[in-house]
């Protein structure tokens, strides 16, 4: 056979060349040791890796549910290392710029209620940082618990002790102090130390002092019958501590901690008169001072039952007021029985009037009215035939010059606010040491003569239930008080601004005056029962609720039951205006506690 050549031609190359299809073609792998970019567009290729740390970057199906995502495959691999590092980065920063704006603004706050604080009650100057913030930190403290109806003694307590320490540490702020010559060494029993001599500080330094040590007093009257647990430092009152002198402890609410042990206990505070007697021991103190720590001493030592110890310090009270009066003491008040004299109104003085005020007060509390009654009487004849002081003293103004001060008062509010915010606080001058002759502001009755004439009034009403001399002079206590309030004028006979002791007089006068008129209605109404007459008394003839009112021929009972019937009106609308007023003026509080320009003035 006859082999046959067939000679076949190239075809010729009509279309270009382009790369495989990528579904179809295994990508070329990559070098384990470099790194290269790769587009995110194009489908990354298989990279080798080592057994345990392969992954398949590459999936036919990456779309469906059937493999793992490309785009999930490795989280931290070379190509977003730098992404993460950036991210990092700026996750640090603004955090760190939101926690210094934090601070930043915390200490911004705190500045303002410093400089608010100290605008309103300043502190000593020379004072250093932390004493200064110990006792704001003290008011701060007291203002909130008078506010809320519940102080923490024990915060406030040991707040306070310690700036008395700061305050008696010769190498911080009690650089200077000295001790008495002829207090040097004396130790009083079961108080301690005698007081220093603080006659070369200045005036800031001892108010300070002074309000630092009566605090404390305070406190440790609030304390005394608590106990703190050394192991946990929390302070627990006494019924509650388990031990053998006290067998039947009190369980402990279930907001508190555990019950202590009495082994682990320790009193939690000093007693008062550790406190009272550093200030009376104390050479500097003004005698208004000392006086203050004499009567709140005294007063303690009457509620603690003690009413012999009470008798000695009001005693010693007396004998401060009498070491600063200008006159001859013998020509003012007699020495036995503490009655003022007719000539006191010209040389009697406020620390007189205090200290023998206060005897009368404890000796009708302990049952003596009789010698109570003349003093109160004296010290109310010599507060009304005082002179008045010219300093005190208003001119009359008329519609002229109230329009002035007016137009000044407009004109003068921009510099005036310029200059509370600008001005440094000044601590206040020292206010009168109390030994000068008492003189009074105006001649109308003031909140103290209101507060005498209601002490008046119940012992009068304690002493003669059955006269009306009680009820009368708690009546007229009550009106000059509410006319006080009314007029707006809560100054004391010593200029001092007694707002809250105004509304204190009023509010007890309203309680005495309602229980008085109970009292007496009671008892007619027993007195008719027994008699049998006609008139059954208030409760039964006129009523409270209503009654027939339009009886002819009224006797001398139905006149006077009608009358207390109207006292009793009279006392419910009063009664009603304090609460109303009281609810007025918390809540002006909270407003003007919202503001935030309340720091300047």
């Amino acid at each position: 056979m006859l082999s046959r050549r067939v000679t076949i031609s190239r075809i010729p190359l009509v279309r270009p060349l382009r790369p495989p299809s990528i579904v179809t073609t295994v990508p070329k792998p990559r070098l384990f040791t470099q790194n290269t970019q790769l587009l995110l567009v194009a489908h990354r290729a298989s990279r080798p890796q080592l057994p345990y740390l392969s992954q398949p970057a590459f999936h036919p199906y990456r779309h469906t549910l059937l493999g793992p995502n490309p785009q999930l495959a490795r989280l931290l691999s070379t190509e977003t290392r730098q992404y993460i590092g950036q991210q990092t980065f700026l996750a640090a920063k603004w955090t760190v710029v939101l926690w210094t704006f934090l601070a930043l603004f915390g200490i911004a706050y705190v500045g303002i209620q410093m400089e608010s604080e100290e605008r309103k009650n300043p502190t000593p100057d020379e004072w250093r940082f932390w004493t200064r913030w110990y006792l704001r930190a003290a008011r701060v403290e007291l203002a909130d618990g008078a506010r809320n109806g519940v102080v923490d003694w024990a915060n406030v307590g040991s707040i306070l002790r310690e700036a008395l320490t700061w305050l008696e540490d010769t190498a911080k702020d009690g650089k200077g102090l000295v001790d008495q010559v002829d207090g040097e060494g004396l130790l009083i029993p079961e108080v301690g130390r005698a007081g220093y001599d603080i006659s070369a500080k200045s005036w800031p330094w001892r108010a300070g002092y002074f309000e630092v040590i009566m605090g404390c007093a305070v406190a440790a009257e609030h304390l005394e019958d608590m106990v703190v647990d050394k192991t946990r430092k929390i302070v627990f009152s006494r019924e509650h501590v388990i031990g053998p002198s006290n067998p039947d402890p009190r369980p402990v609410p279930s907001y508190m901690k555990a019950a202590p042990l009495e082994e682990n206990c320790e009193q939690a505070f000093a007693s008062p008169e550790t406190y009272y007697m550093r200030v009376l021991t104390t050479k500097g103190f003004t005698a208004d001072q000392r006086l203050d720590a004499a009567l709140g001493y005294a007063n303690w030592l009457e509620y603690k039952g003690l009413n012999d110890s009470a008798e000695e310090m009001y005693n010693w009270g007396i004998d401060i007021a009498k070491a600063g009066l200008p006159t001859d003491v013998d020509d003012l008040m007699d020495a036995q029985t503490f009655v003022l004299g007719a000539e006191a109104a010209t040389g009697v003085t406020s620390n007189l009037l205090r200290a023998t005020t206060g005897m009368a007060i404890h000796r009708a509390r302990t049952g003596d009215v009789s010698s109570a009654l003349p003093i109160l009487l004296s010290v109310l004849r010599a507060r009304r035939n005082t002179p008045v002081s010219s300093s005190f003293q208003q001119l009359p103004t008329t519609p002229a010059t109230e329009n002035a001060k007016t137009d000044i008062g407009q004109a003068i509010q921009t510099l005036s606010l310029l200059q509370k915010v600008l001005r440094q606080p000044q601590f206040p001058p020292p206010p009168p040491s109390g030994d000068l002759a008492f003189t009074r502001t105006s001649v109308k009755p003031t909140c103290d003569d209101s507060e005498l004439m209601l002490y008046i009034g119940e012992i009068l009403f304690a002493t003669s239930p059955a006269s009306d001399e009680g009820l009368g002079w708690t009546r007229q206590a009550v009106t000059v008080a509410d006319a006080i309030l009314q007029a707006g004028d809560k100054k004391g006979s010593d200029g001092v601004d007694n707002k809250a002791k105004c509304r204190s007089c009023l509010a007890t006068g309203v309680s005495n005056w309602e229980t008085m008129l109970h009292q007496v209605a009671n008892r007619q109404s027993n007195t008719t029962s027994r008699e049998g007459g006609r008139n059954a008394g208030v409760l039964e003839w006129r009523g409270w609720f209503g009654g027939d009112g339009g009886q002819k021929g009224k006797t001398l009972d139905e006149v006077r039951d009608g009358t207390m019937e109207e006292e009793l009106k009279q006392v419910e609308r009063l009664k009603e205006r304090i609460a109303r007023e009281g609810i007025e003026e918390q809540m002006a509080k909270v407003k003007n506690a919202a503001t935030g320009l309340t720091w300047i003035g």
